[in-house]
């Protein structure tokens, strides 16, 4: 064996020793502490925990991609119901006014015994717990689920405030997601009126002209040109609508907001690249059929059947945006899909006296351990008068010094 395992062993066995003597006062004080504990775990209020878990609605890309000609770059789809977020959802139940909605509700000032608010604030706040459940896998995780918690002395109470939160974060989702309808259907509702406007005084202008030189028949070749334009007229107004929604969420500066306003840009290059070349054809090919003897005259029917042409396709394109998006308005659709109910509890979650205890336990070991060490020390340097029994001396000296010299000063004064 070493000097330094024998060293060991021998240093152990001095520790052994000297607790060894003292054995009783470490029993008197671990029987004192934990039994002491024991008592406080059993007069400690017992309190009650009630849960209810919550589903956030399946999250839709609201701003997912417009078909067209430039491959789907528009990342907007009015067809999709707006919805609150589940961070959104999270920062509801954790708001100050859901907090004053259960105070004022159960009327928690007599419950917690007091009248200032922030301090009834900070009281419930230990008492309501938030927890969200996330996708597993690195990076940012969508919430797949929201538990909520109340603890109180009263199971009853404990359920009643849980049901109260969910209800309340319902009413709240629903609410909020009724006015983002409303808002996108206020959107297309003006555009889908001014369409309307254009499209009635495009037709009423077209009659005219042909109540006047007599009906035109316009060549295959020129309705294809036509569609095309209506297309990505089209695309345009879907993309203009797309950019007003989403200025009433997000700022300028938005990456999604920028990519709508260049996807703008170059589907309006385009079509009026496609409008000159139009007119161009109108007036040098035989695109009207028969021919009217003025150029001038034919591209004036040219340009009044295209603007109708392209009006109608606006309509089909944004009325059933409209009539869906006053559907989701009016529905009366739950924003929030609870899983589980706020149930009673039958048993109680604090205090947990087992842990209580035993902490007691372990404590009063340390706390016995220490003073019978220190009792040691302070004997063994009386009789040989050590160095480190001399600090210990001089340290407890000047501390009576300054609490005496304290005193002295105040008797002077």
């Amino acid at each position: 064996m070493s000097k330094e395992a024998k060293k060991d062993e021998i240093q152990l066995l001095d520790a052994l020793i000297v607790l060894a003597k003292d054995k009783w006062l470490v029993f008197k004080i671990v029987f004192s502490v934990t039994l002491i504990a024991l008592i406080i775990s059993l007069i400690w209020p017992q309190t009650y925990k009630s849960s209810a878990t919550v589903l956030p609605p399946d999250q839709q890309q609201t701003f997912s991609g417009i078909a067209g000609m430039l491959g789907g770059m528009v990342p907007m789809n009015l067809g999709t119901e707006p919805q609150v977020n589940p961070e959104a959802m999270l920062t509801i139940l954790n708001s100050r006014s859901m907090r004053v909605a259960l105070i004022d509700e159960f009327d928690l000032y007599e419950v917690y015994e007091s009248d200032i608010i922030e301090e009834l604030l900070l009281k419930l706040e230990q008492n309501v717990s938030i927890e969200e459940s996330r996708e597993g896998g690195f990076g940012f995780n969508p919430i797949t689920s929201i538990r909520i918690s109340i603890t109180d002395r009263e199971p009853e109470l404990a359920q009643a405030m849980t049901r109260f939160m969910v209800e309340r974060l319902e009413e709240t989702v629903n609410e909020l997601n009724r006015m983002n309808a409303f808002e996108q259907y206020d959107i297309l509702a003006e555009r889908y009126e001014r369409n309307v406007r254009e499209l009635e005084e495009a037709e009423l202008a077209l009659k005219e002209f042909q109540e006047t030189y007599g009906l035109i028949e316009v060549e295959k070749q020129a309705e294809a040109i036509i569609d095309n334009l209506a297309d990505i007229k089209s695309q345009m107004i879907e993309t203009e609508i797309a950019m007003n929604v989403m200025r009433e969420s997000v700022s300028e500066n938005n990456p999604e907001l920028r990519n709508l306003r260049r996807t703008y840009r170059e589907l309006d290059k385009k079509y009026n690249e496609l409008v000159q070349k139009s007119d161009q054809e109108a007036r040098t090919a035989d695109v009207v059929h028969p021919i009217l003897d003025m150029p001038e005259l034919a591209l004036q029917y040219y340009r009044l059947y295209r603007e109708v042409t392209v009006q109608n396709t606006i309509y089909e394109t944004i009325y059933p945006q409209y009539d869906f998006q006053l559907t989701i308005a009016e529905a009366d659709k739950r924003g929030v899909q609870v899983l589980d109910e706020a149930h009673l509890p039958t048993y109680k979650d604090a205090p947990k006296r087992a842990f209580i205890v035993l902490g007691g336990m372990v404590f009063s070991i340390f706390v016995s351990f220490m003073l019978v060490f220190y009792r040691h020390t302070m004997a063994v340097g009386r009789e040989t008068n050590s160095a480190r029994y001399q600090q210990i001396r001089e340290l407890q000296e000047n501390l009576r010094f300054s609490f005496r010299r304290k005193k002295n000063n105040n008797e002077d004064r």
